[in-house]
């Protein structure tokens, strides 16, 4: 059987086996304190800084014919007792010296793609065997275990990140200076912030979720400090409330405060304290720990239409003395919201007076014809094909300004609010059907390589000047939006009284009075023809 390596992990190194020498330089030692050794070493490098790395020999490994008959004298051969969690892998067979304890892996297994569960069946032997080595990494770039005896070896982290860690490995007479990396962390990394959309309504919940892996020693080699603390902060703007933290994960497991069914909140700074270090001073985390942290906000309407809405997230990792290590690492989310317009006219000029519901659309008064999103539901409009619409989810009731402008301020760019013309303009029928509004943003930022270039409001070049400035932005105000304005046309006329009123009666008795009329005259008319 071939040298036996892998690279999986919940509870052992994640690790690449490798045959080579041992790297002198920076080198942290511990030799082998039993009677058996035979010079074999294990070097690992990159060893995480405070962090324990333990062998446990799982097999004797020897070099020489395995199965009886056998001529290769180059075949790694495994000895020992399978151990009960492992015997779904391993198999006994009989050597070629006659004896019956050699073990090889099963024909059914591949050593290059080892089911998940072998590397778990490997922890929980593991827990209950007896340590061949160990030692806490001092930062140095190697950690060398020398003297060691031949074997088949499991190395153990006190990392315990679901994400890394898992190997195994072989040092026998053909390869008696094996050397493994492990891939831990030395730095913060702020893997970024993302919000679950780009543009909201007002009123609309935006749920954010935040990255970060950590590092349980800042910096590399011996000078890495512990990390006793991270804090997590976020701008948490105006235009965002009703901030709430659903959940905060490390490597995978929930992580609350107090209140086991509550993750912990953002306090009045704004900020999120993990403690990383219990009362002894240990780790309480596996270096390379994932923070997640999810949270949601509403929109308010302090929002800017006319430009992108950012916040930004950081996380700080904090000394002993509750000195920050470095600048936080931040990140940031932006979110944008839109505004729609409505023009109303008889197809030549402006009408006022006309006014609006639109289904599932709360908005409250800024100004005459302007409105302001308060929430936006956009299933009160049923869109299903020969729907009968629930009038009860009409919205609030809007007017059209004096100029026949309607402008909604506070949409998301995908929302398409439907609805219908309440009252009309005098002397103008009512619209009949139903209306759609089409949120436009605000805002048109035009990037460029060199120099300032002025744009009018429609995006248009109309002067360029040397200069060291690479963008301009061109902010709209709301009449700009007045050409791309959704036209509602009234009809002039006088709409007929609804049925049963005093108008219609009168209707009845003068056209019955004409009809009889007619009726006299035709025959009036026949009786004289005749009578001539």
């Amino acid at each position: 059987m071939k040298k036996f390596t892998k690279l999986l992990g919940i509870v052992l190194i994640m690790a690449l086996v490798m045959s080579m020498g041992i790297t002198a330089a920076f080198a942290q030692t511990v030799a082998y304190t039993g009677t058996d050794g035979d010079g074999a070493t294990i070097t690992i490098n990159n060893p995480a800084k405070g962090e324990d790395y333990t062998l446990y020999k799982l097999f004797d490994a020897t070099v020489g014919a395995v199965a009886s008959g056998a001529t290769s004298t180059d075949v790694i051969a495994y000895q020992g007792t399978i151990p009960e969690s492992l015997k779904t892998y391993f198999e006994p067979i009989t050597g070629a010296d006659g004896t019956s304890n050699y073990v090889k892996l099963k024909d059914s297994y591949s050593v290059d793609s080892m089911p998940e569960a072998f590397w778990t069946a490997l922890e929980t032997w593991a827990g209950t065997a007896t340590a061949t080595a160990t030692a806490t990494s001092n930062g140095d770039a190697t950690l060398v275990f020398t003297d060691l005896p031949y074997g088949y070896y499991v190395i153990i982290t006190s990392h315990k990140d679901s994400t890394t860690n898992k190997a195994a490995i072989t040092v026998d007479s053909t390869n008696p200076n094996a050397s493994i990396y492990d891939k831990n962390a030395t730095t913060v990394v702020n893997e970024g912030k993302e919000a679950d959309g780009t543009s909201y309504s007002i009123g609309d919940t935006i749920t954010y979720t935040a990255t970060f892996t950590t590092t349980n020693y800042y910096g590399s080699g011996s000078t890495a400090g512990q990390v006793y603390k991270y804090v997590i902060e976020d701008t948490l703007p105006e235009f965002l409330s009703d901030v709430t933290v659903t959940s905060i994960t490390i490597g995978g497991a929930a992580y609350t405060v107090g209140d086991p069914a509550a993750a912990p909140q953002f306090d009045s700074n704004k900020q999120i304290t993990i403690p990383w270090v219990d009362d002894n001073g240990a780790s309480l985390y596996a270096n390379g720990a994932k923070i997640i942290v999810t949270y949601t906000a509403k929109l308010t309407s302090t929002v800017n239409v006319n430009a992108a809405n950012k916040n930004t997230i950081s996380i700080t990792p904090y000394d002993k003395d509750n000195k920050p290590y470095s600048e936080p690492f931040e990140k940031s989310a932006e979110i944008t919201t839109y505004a729609a317009a409505l023009k109303k006219t008889d197809g030549t000029k402006a009408l006022a007076g006309a006014k609006f519901k639109f289904y599932g659309l709360t908005v409250t008064k800024t100004a005459d014809g302007i409105y302001t999103v308060v929430s936006y539901d956009a299933t009160a409009y049923d869109t299903t094909e020969g729907a009968t619409q629930d009038e009860t989810k009409l919205g609030t009731e809007m007017e059209v300004g004096s100029d026949g402008m309607l402008y909604v301020i506070g949409l998301g760019a995908d929302d398409k609010p439907v609805g219908v013309e309440t009252v009309a303009p005098d002397g103008y029928n009512k619209l009949t059907g139903t209306v759609t509004l089409t949120p436009e943003v605000l805002t048109n930022e035009v990037y460029k390589e060199s120099g300032t270039r002025y744009y009018d409001a429609d995006g248009n070049l109309v002067a360029t000047e040397a200069s060291s400035s690479s963008n301009k932005t061109v902010e709209k105000n709301l009449s700009e939006l007045d050409g791309n304005a959704v036209e509602v046309v009234n009809q002039s006329g006088t709409e007929l009284p609804s049925t049963g009123g005093i108008g219609t009666t009168i209707f009845y008795v003068v056209g019955s009075i004409l009809v009889v009329a007619a009726g006299v005259l035709l025959v009036t008319k026949k009786r004289m023809g005749r009578e001539g």
